[in-house]
């Protein structure tokens, strides 16, 4: 077997305009073939190289990072050490690296932090409906922001990308469930003048299943 390609969109073997089902459809594919447990002990560390290049271009604000490399470079990009950061995502050695995690210029940090602060300090509630009610001060409502909620999401498993199942494969991490609850950081975008009731405001693409919002605003 050869080396792996530089390029993680070559590695997963798909177009740069690859759309997110894609990706996943790819890896999901590529994950089944070289898992260690049907390909055996010496694909492991080609396994864990599609799997980082799949973390990455599944996160859209770090293919954003990468794609932007990727184009310096003259359409490659060297994805010779990929992992997390506290910054954010960055690639090593002999390759390109990135903190694109930047600041959030309009975000309101009243109702931003931890889930189960926010519900504990009257900020924020869960329904019984799974509705996450956020609540806003008149003037967060008129010129609208961004809130950065953590929450705990059940995502694809990282380790063998949703792939593990009953009597399939089998995933050192989250054993057969395809799936782990880790917490999740979900940017709100709350529109500049948003009147109360308004559920669905924009979430960004986390991987997960963030609750609808529902916003209320003090008078």
């Amino acid at each position: 077997m050869g080396a792996p390609p530089d390029d993680l969109y070559e590695l997963l073997g798909v177009s740069p305009a690859a759309t997110t089902a894609e990706l996943r459809r790819a890896y999901r594919r590529l994950a089944l073939e070289h898992h260690p447990d049907r390909a055996g002990p010496a694909s492991a560390p080609r396994f864990a190289r599609i799997a980082e290049a799949y973390r990455m271009l599944a996160d859209p604000t770090a293919r954003s990072a990468y794609d932007a490399h990727r184009l310096e470079r003259g359409g490659g990009g060297r994805a010779t050490s990929v992992g997390y950061a506290a910054g954010g995502w960055s690639v090593g050695r002999n390759g390109w690296s990135a903190s694109w995690r930047r600041a959030i210029v309009d975000l309101l940090s009243r109702v931003s932090g931890p889930l189960d602060a926010l519900v504990a300090a009257g900020v924020a509630a869960i329904d019984r409906n799974g509705v996450l009610e956020l609540r806003l001060l008149a003037a967060e409502a008129a010129s609208g922001g961004t809130a950065v909620i953590t929450m705990p999401l059940a995502v694809a498993c990282p380790t063998c990308g949703g792939v593990a199942r009953p009597g399939g494969v089998w995933c050192v991490r989250c054993d057969h469930a395809g799936e782990v609850t880790v917490p999740v950081s979900v940017q709100i975008r709350i529109p500049e003048g948003v009147r109360a009731g308004a559920t669905t405001i924009g979430i960004s693409d986390v991987g997960g299943h963030p609750p609808p919002v529902r916003l209320t605003i003090a008078t």
